[in-house]
């Protein structure tokens, strides 16, 4: 079959897909909508600012100076799933829910070429960038750190705030250093220069990163999808925390595996506060914050 043809027959399907999902998709976002009051009207300023920022993101609230930012990585986004380039991958995490690997193959990585379209397809959708985006506006952060580059789709969303905001910085860790030299250029290419991308294995780069960037008051874990790794990297990350604190887990629906370590850090002593977007899951460490508090969003 031509690859023309596959093109075609690929969007189609694509399209297909999302005109089936569209109904769905507004039934949980009312749904969604229905259920943040508790967020937006709660005594804590964190929690305030999560509510807040999902509102706005499922409203599609936007300045102009923030859709032209937002604009710009867009433009990138569809640069990079437009090429047809392939590159070399090591991929040190678990693959897909049903890879399986063992710890050490992952610790070894798994080489293979692929498509740059292709791996930016993994790149965070522009909702939950656009999420993560309001979230840094409101919440100020000076530290961030990003657990899993990718293209630098989701840095680039992050840095857009920080420049909005005019302060913070933000290191994001990428373990393939193909996919990290891309996401240096998405980042160069959109002059966020407070940002930088550090290659190598977590397990050789995190905890440098956490020293020189503590304390962190905003960690996005978005690279080791494995339920141990997940534990482990939190873990990890507490001791240098600030006191007001937030961590985002990405993907914690992907695979039971975590699942279940989105469910002991829900119970960790340590976490005040945590809400269930299902997709996302956000705890928060703080000293004014609840004792114990947890809250579910359905989207």
């Amino acid at each position: 079959m031509p690859t023309k043809t596959k093109k075609i027959i690929t969007l189609l399907l694509r399209t297909i897909k999302k005109w089936i999902l569209f109904p769905i998709k507004l039934t949980k976002e009312y749904k969604a909508k229905a259920a943040l009051p508790p967020l937006i009207s709660h005594d804590a300023s964190a929690v305030r600012a999560i509510g807040s920022a999902m509102h706005e993101t499922l409203t599609n609230t936007m300045t102009p100076r923030e859709q032209g930012l937002i604009d710009l990585i867009e433009k990138r986004r569809t640069y990079l799933l437009n090429s047809n380039a392939e590159i070399a991958v090591i991929d040190y995490g678990a693959g897909s829910p049903n890879a399986n690997r063992s710890k050490e193959e992952m610790n070894k990585g798994i080489q293979s070429t692929e498509l740059i379209a292709n791996i930016c397809r993994a790149s965070k959708p522009a909702f939950w960038a656009t999420f993560l985006f309001k979230l840094i506006q409101k919440l100020e952060p000076s530290s961030c750190v990003e657990l899993g580059s990718c293209f630098g789709i989701s840095a680039a969303y992050q840095a857009a705030a920080l420049h909005i905001n005019e302060k913070g910085t933000l290191v994001t860790l990428e373990g393939s250093p193909e996919i990290a030299k891309i996401a240096k250029e998405t980042l160069e290419s959109l002059n966020h220069h407070s940002t930088s991308v550090i290659i190598g294995e977590f397990n050789e780069t995190f905890n440098g990163v956490l020293r020189s960037s503590s304390p962190i008051d905003f960690f996005f874990n978005d690279g080791h999808h494995d339920h141990d790794a997940v534990i482990k990297y939190f873990n990890e990350a507490l001791p240098y925390l600030s006191d007001q604190a937030i961590i985002i887990f990405d993907d914690i629906s992907w695979s039971a595996g975590m699942r279940k370590a989105w469910r002991e850090i829900e119970n960790d002593e340590r976490v005040n506060v945590s809400i269930d977007f299902q997709s996302i899951g956000i705890a928060l460490i703080g000293k004014d914050l609840p004792v114990k508090e947890a809250f579910r969003i359905p989207l």
